[in-house]
């Protein structure tokens, strides 16, 4: 009975009133989404930050413990690297909107020009995340190249590194695709019927 009351309403409805309905639709999916992704990009930067507790006072300790000048000298390069990191993915919080400062229209364009942040960060990482750390890993390990019996487990852990940034890479272009790129399209697709 409330079904059938439904669709006389929705079917004696005028188009106008229908596009406003499937504005609203579209709207509330769109917050949806963007709330879980920018929950992730939250959970991600919180675990870079702990990632960076830790390998800041483990690369000062090695800095002063380890005899080996490149592995010292290594070691605090790696201590600016680790803050260089986590101050660019802390950056891109000057993008994120607020809910209660603008309009809507005005919402989804900072909602897309965070995301196009997120996006452009995700598809650059390798250039200022990953290929900086090569040299001064390799730097790092040099220093303990010194001791034939680790050779093996240096070479483990360089190719290891490589590894894991493949994947990264792999994840990152997946979560750009798979994700950040529908919401950028449907963000577009609102702001277009909102400025109709």
């Amino acid at each position: 009975m409330m079904e059938d009351e439904l669709i006389k309403i929705w079917q004696s409805s005028s188009s106008q009133e229908r596009l406003k309905f499937e504005k609203s639709k579209l709207m509330l999916e769109l917050q949806s989404g963007l709330g879980r992704l920018n929950g992730w990009w939250k959970y991600r930067v919180q675990v870079e930050i702990v990632a960076a507790m830790i390998a800041i006072p483990a690369f000062a300790l090695i800095a002063f413990w380890v005899p080996f000048t490149t592995s010292k000298i290594a070691s605090a390069l790696i201590i600016i690297y680790v803050i260089y990191v986590i101050m660019r993915l802390l950056s891109i919080k000057k993008f994120k909107p607020r809910d209660l400062e603008e309009n809507y229209l005005e919402y989804l364009k900072k909602s897309r020009e965070y995301l196009e942040a997120q996006r452009h960060l995700l598809e650059t990482y390798n250039y200022w995340g990953a290929l900086p750390l090569y040299p001064l890993l390799f730097l790092f390990l040099m220093g303990f190249w010194e001791i034939p019996s680790k050779r093996d487990l240096i070479i483990i852990v360089y190719l290891g590194m490589v590894a894991i940034h493949i994947y990264g890479y792999f994840l990152n272009m997946r979560r750009v695709k798979n994700e950040i790129m529908p919401r950028i399209n449907r963000i577009d697709e609102l702001i277009e019927s909102l400025e109709e």
